[in-house]
This record gives structure tokens, C-alpha cells and sequence, in this order.
């Protein structure tokens, strides 16, 4: 064989790997994509496409309000790329093109930029579950007696309202059970308005059953759109049927546990009369914040602001540093204990990369 051929088998050679490579490479492609569904360029898509609002998503799919008409839509395929951390592409309130395939179906082909998120950590402790987005209000919905008030729950909810750019509004149901309550359910009940009325944050005080503080509760929803939150058998969907004369499936607490019932399925956003919408979520029984970092707790905590300057140590936990101004004015009762408490709690778990924190 003479130079020529040897250069010849060579480069033959080197285009057969060439071809090996591009092939693995394409079947890795497709694996993901498929050609048909490249994306159109985004001036197509918002000139061809419609514009709609995703109320609700089951197993079959995502249901988006077009105008008033409904649609059952399908992601496009180019959207199932690799989520990352986002366990959920889709969420209740999320803003949508979609592709119409027939006067009720379709599929979204463009998901718009969230204005805010409500949002927790999924079952498996490494991803993020967003529960509702683009909405104004959390409605941090809790109870007294059955199921009985968690502080540092609340506290939870207030972090990942701020965090996820959403005003708080804490309400605290079953009013009408404190008067036959034991004097340690009475007194959690004064303690924890005694200790976050100060702060700032609204707090109203409801009874479904007797018709206190709803007239309130539906001054505050008009106009907005609300995310109603909270732990399972607080009487989320009672409140919404109390306020706006809605028909909700509504449940009580189990028999055997004392824990409420999941008589909500699943998260929708609803119409309400004379304008507003609300999102109706399931009740959870556990409630862990996204990625929390001690700065997150520490920044919740406004009435340590000030102190802090005055602890010993600079990088002070206020856990059991020595000449800690925290604990010092919590000695003297200048700081409360039950936000203390719930201060403890969120600092562990930001600190011990602890996956969930369960409330039942």
C-alpha cells in the first residue's frame, strides 16, 4: 500500500469515528427533544398562540382559562426539558400560551415570568414544590382548639411569603371552640396575639360557625388574588364558603388521630364574586421552607435587629453565647417566647439541613 492509500485508510478512519460520535450524540438529543417540537421564535408564539391562566392541575393535565373558555392542555414537548431543582413546571396561577388542538383541548407552549411564588420543599427533600404563583395575598389559615394553634408554623409561612414576594395575612379560625378550651389553649391563644400583633402583620380572629371576622376577611380578598394556606382541618374551604357563599367540600378531623382530613384534592384558583380570585389549596401536615438558610431565620426575626449589636460576639446565634443581649432581654421578658421558640426551631433546621418537619 503506498502513501496515498495509507492517508486514505486514515481518514477514512477518522470519519468513521466522526459518525459514531455524531450518532450517540443524536440519540442523546432525542432522548429529550424531539425535532417537531423545536420552539417557534417568541414573536411567533405570542402572535399565533393565546393567552391563558392555568386554574387547576390534575394527572390528566393543566386546565387554562382562555378568555373565559377552558382548555385541557398537555406540555409541548420542548418544555419537559430537565427540570432542576422545580419539581412542578407548572403551577396554579401561572400566566400560559397555549396551542389550541380543538374547542377544548390544547397544549402550553410558553410559560410567562412568575411575579411571585408560594412554595415548600417536596416529600423528598430535594426539590422545590410551588404550590401557587403570581398571586397577592397569603392567607396563612390556622386554628385554635381542633387542630390547636402552631406558632412556629405561622412562622414558616411568613418566611416563605416574604421570600417569595407575597403579603401575609394570618387567620386564626374556630374562635367560637376558646370559651370551653382549656386554660393552656386560652392562653396560647392571648400569647400569640400578645407576641405578633406588635409586628405588624394582619391578624384576624374568625368563627365560620358564629359569622365573626368574615365580613373583615372579604374586605381584605376584594380585588386580589390570594393563596389560602395552612395546616389540614383548619377550615380553609369553610372560610371561602362562609365569606363568598361558595359550595366547597368541606371535612372535620379523623376520628381516630385528631388530624384533619384532606377535603381538598387538589390546588384551583377560583373566581370570586364581585372580583378577586383565590386559590383553594389541600392541607398539608408538614410544611418545610425551601432552601432556608440561617440568614432567612435571622432576617424573619426583626425584633432581634436591634439587640444583635449589643451580643458579645459579632456572629451570635443567641443559642447559649455568653453576654447575649437576645437572651438577656428574653430573661426580662422584653422578647417573647413563644417567637423565641419558634426562632429555635427554624435556626435548627436551617443549620442541620433537616429534609422535613412534620406538624401532626
Amino acid at each position: 500500500m503506498n502513501h496515498y492509500d495509507d492517508e486514505e485508510a486514515f481518514h477514512a478512519q477518522d470519519r468513521k469515528q466522526f459518525r459514531k460520535e455524531r450518532k450517540l450524540a443524536q440519540k442523546s438529543d432525542r432522548s429529550k427533544f424531539k425535532k417537531t417540537d423545536t420552539p417557534q421564535t417568541p414573536q411567533e408564539i405570542l402572535t399565533t398562540e393565546h393567552k391563558g391562566r392555568v386554574i387547576s392541575i390534575s394527572g390528566e393535565g393543566s386546565v387554562v382559562d382562555v378568555g373565559g373558555r377552558r382548555y385541557l392542555c398537555s406540555l409541548k414537548g420542548f418544555l419537559k426539558k430537565d427540570k432542576g431543582l422545580t419539581k412542578n413546571l407548572i403551577a396554579v396561577g401561572d400566566w400560559v400560551y397555549i396551542n389550541p388542538a380543538s374547542e377544548k383541548e390544547g397544549a402550553i407552549v410558553q410559560v410567562l415570568e412568575r411575579t411571585s411564588t408560594l412554595s415548600r420543599t417536596d416529600i423528598s427533600g430535594k426539590k422545590e414544590q410551588l404550590i401557587a404563583v403570581n398571586i397577592d395575598l397569603a392567607i396563612i389559615s390556622v386554628s385554635v382548639v381542633e387542630p390547636p394553634l402552631k406558632p412556629s408554623l405561622v412562622d414558616r409561612y411568613l418566611i416563605a411569603a416574604e421570600k417569595g414576594n407575597l403579603h401575609p395575612i394570618i387567620v386564626i379560625n374556630k374562635i367560637d371552640l376558646l370559651p370551653e378550651a382549656s386554660f393552656q389553649e386560652q392562653e396560647l391563644y392571648a400569647q400569640f396575639l400578645s407576641s405578633y400583633e406588635p409586628l405588624g402583620y394582619p391578624i384576624l380572629s374568625i368563627s365560620t360557625k358564629e359569622k365573626v371576622g368574615i365580613e373583615s376577611l372579604r374586605q381584605l380578598l376584594q380585588g386580589k388574588t390570594a393563596v389560602f394556606s395552612g395546616q389540614s382541618g383548619v377550615g380553609k374551604s369553610s372560610l371561602l364558603n362562609a365569606c363568598f357563599g361558595l359550595t366547597l367540600k368541606i371535612g372535620g378531623l379523623t376520628q381516630k388521630t385528631a388530624k384533619g382530613a384532606h377535603t381538598t384534592t387538589m390546588a384551583e384558583l377560583l373566581s370570586l364574586p364581585g372580583g378577586g380570585y383565590c386559590v383553594d389549596t389541600p392541607g398539608i401536615r408538614s410544611f418545610s421552607l425551601w432552601k432556608l438558610k440561617k440568614e432567612d431565620v435571622i432576617a424573619h426575626f426583626h425584633e432581634f435587629t436591634s439587640l444583635k449589636k449589643k451580643c458579645k460576639f459579632p456572629d451570635c446565634s443567641h443559642i447559649e453565647e455568653p453576654e447575649c443581649a437576645v437572651l438577656a432581654a428574653l430573661e426580662k421578658n422584653k422578647i417573647a417566647l413563644l417567637r423565641y421558640q419558634s426562632y429555635r426551631v427554624l435556626l435548627e433546621e436551617a443549620t442541620s439541613g433537616l429534609e422535613k418537619t412534620t406538624w401532626s
